[in-house]
């Protein structure tokens, strides 16, 4: 019968401790594969999301534009429109129109005629 050594057992001992440390890094190779994979997935929906967010910003900027542009063009429009739409109202107003008359052929705001009016009956009274 074959009858082991000491240097046989001790080479038995170093492979299968070998082979489990062999086993363990396998295990852990396959581990930070799983964890890389995920990580690369989380990367990828957040630059997904900071370019959403960043379009969107993009967008915001140019409708702030437009309507930037819009307050620049409302504060070119001559001032004279509705001082020339209030001496009309005036005048209607001492002809004898009502304040409903005035906001229907004129638009101006119901407080409006109504002061309007009001003036011009005590005027006239």
């Amino acid at each position: 019968m074959l009858t082991l050594t000491l240097v046989h057992w001790l080479l038995i001992g170093n492979f299968t401790v070998l082979l489990a440390a062999a086993g363990f890094i396998v295990a852990l190779r396959k581990q930070q594969s799983r964890e890389t994979q995920q990580l690369e997935d989380k990367i990828l929906q957040l630059q997904q999301g900071q370019e959403a967010i960043s379009k969107s910003a993009i967008g915001l900027g140019r409708r702030m534009k437009q309507v930037e542009a819009k307050a620049a063009a409302a504060d070119k429009r001559p001032a004279a429109a509705p001082d020339a739409r209030f001496e009309q109202a005036s005048r209607l107003a001492g002809m004898g129109a009502s304040a409903d008359d005035l906001i229907d052929s004129l638009g101006v705001a119901r407080a409006e005629a109504e002061l309007l009016v009001s003036m011009r009956q005590s005027a006239s009274a």
